[in-house]
């Protein structure tokens, strides 16, 4: 017999008891909303001419709701606010989710403290030092990863597992799908695309669905896969909360300062950001540019900012997302500047969203999949990469006229609301959640 398979009930969720640790397992406590009850105790009277006995109390249950697991490399990290967000959707529509994390998190204190605490369920992560589970022999960490994954889940009665990237998560999602005979679906996204097309086909042809954030994903996928991938892949924008972006009116953002956010690489295109800034002080406009990040090139950009004497050009690294969040409500533009290939960027940036949503104009580099989002000269720029002079001069006609940023402005933020919010987009999720767990024979 499997021992990963344990019988499930269709109307009553049982006590799963602690989680299963076998010494590979760790979690992290956290301050959450109480769950439902999983019963509930109610008074029962005899009637009649006979005296009145004590009460009785019979147990009275209830519908077990839709149990989805997800696997992520590590939660939470930066990077992956969106998956936050999708989280949290889900939860407020009734979905019980259970995060699975291959490491630990990425990150801030306070950040990870944040989104821990808006969690229902504590997190789960792998410890890869761990020995093996009952003197079993050595394994590949992704094999002990997918056995630590389905005993998790069959202890969590996880109905459908879901794993974030087109990496590892989904190679022991798959796994621990296969032992435990549940469903498993994934996200890809254009930074996990660095793979070979026959086994990345596979694991598409063997998930029940696949999410894409955009068509540009979408499309890449069919081009890599064959179109016989094309009926298991769905769009699914990322999505934020609107309520949770406040839009700053124009009078709270500085008249031309400029804020970018990522890793400090060469691919980031922050060496053309500060030339663009230095260009525009050639032309008599001062700039105030406001990096956020680290990386290898953290000593390099600091010696390009002194040699050219760019005092109002500051690095800042390891700030907070309510930092973050303040330091778009006060700058005129967020720039993003990528230059890298296809493949190795996301093809649209949470960040990106946010600063629509808050009211900051941004200017991107024409990423894949950016014009899903920004419309060229009406909710933003989209510029050639590598240009420092172009985008000097989108910049340039930002700050020259206040009228044509604040329209684009109050564009972005309406087609944030009109098409990317969280609650739009993660029912579509759910409906494929529900499918899934329904055509894999389960009743939830």
């Amino acid at each position: 017999m499997n021992p990963y398979l344990m019988p499930r009930s269709a109307d009553i969720m049982g006590d799963a008891g602690a989680p299963v640790t076998g010494g590979t397992e760790r979690t992290v406590t956290h301050s959450a909303k109480a769950s439902s009850e999983q019963s509930e105790m109610v008074s029962d009277e005899r009637a009649g001419e006979f005296p009145t006995p004590a009460p009785q109390r019979r147990l009275v249950t209830k519908r077990r709701g839709l149990v989805i697991g997800y696997v992520v490399d590590r939660f939470p990290r930066a990077a992956h606010d969106f998956v936050l967000q999708e989280i949290l959707e889900l939860q407020s529509l009734g979905i019980e989710v259970n995060v699975f994390s291959l490491d630990l998190p990425e990150g801030r204190i306070d950040d990870t403290a944040f989104a821990l605490a808006r969690l229902e369920h504590p997190v789960r992560y792998f410890a890869a030092n761990a020995e093996p589970v009952d003197g079993a022999a050595p394994a590949g960490i992704e094999s002990r990863q997918a056995e630590w994954l389905a005993s998790q889940a069959t202890a969590a009665r996880i109905d459908h597992l879901h794993a974030h990237s087109a990496t590892a998560p989904i190679d022991v999602a798959r796994e621990a799908a296969r032992l435990t005979s549940l469903g498993f679906s994934f996200t890809a996204r254009a930074d996990g695309f660095d793979v070979d097309g026959r086994s990345l086909r596979e694991k598409i042809m063997d998930a029940r669905f696949v999410v894409t954030p955009t068509d540009f994903e979408r499309g890449r996928l069919l081009r890599l896969c064959g179109p016989e991938v094309a009926r298991k892949l769905h769009r699914v924008p990322m999505g934020i909360d609107p309520k949770e972006y406040r839009f700053s009116e124009p009078e709270c953002h500085d008249s031309n300062s400029v804020l970018a956010t990522g890793p400090l690489v060469p691919a980031s295109g922050f060496t053309d950001l500060i030339e663009a800034i230095a260009i525009l002080r050639a032309r008599g406009r001062v700039v105030p540019l406001t990096i956020v990040g680290e990386g290898e090139l953290d000593e390099t950009l600091r010696a390009r900012i002194e040699r050219d004497g760019l005092d109002y050009v500051q690095l800042l690294s390891g700030a907070s997302r309510s930092q973050l969040a303040m330091l778009m409500r006060m700058h005129t533009a967020v720039v993003v500047p990528w230059i890298g290939v296809n493949g190795d960027h996301d093809a649209l940036p949470h960040v990106v969203l946010e600063a629509m949503a808050v009211g900051a104009v941004v200017v991107s580099s024409d990423l894949p999949g950016i014009r899903e989002l920004i419309d060229d000269g009406l909710t933003g720029r989209v510029i050639s990469p590598g240009d420092p002079v172009g985008l000097a001069g989108a910049l340039e006609t930002l700050f020259e006229y206040k009228d044509l940023r604040e329209r684009m402005a109050s564009r972005a933020r309406a087609k944030v609301e009109k098409r990317f919010t969280a609650a739009r987009n993660v029912s579509q999720l759910a409906g494929l959640f529900m499918d899934a767990v329904v055509k894999n024979g389960l009743v939830t």
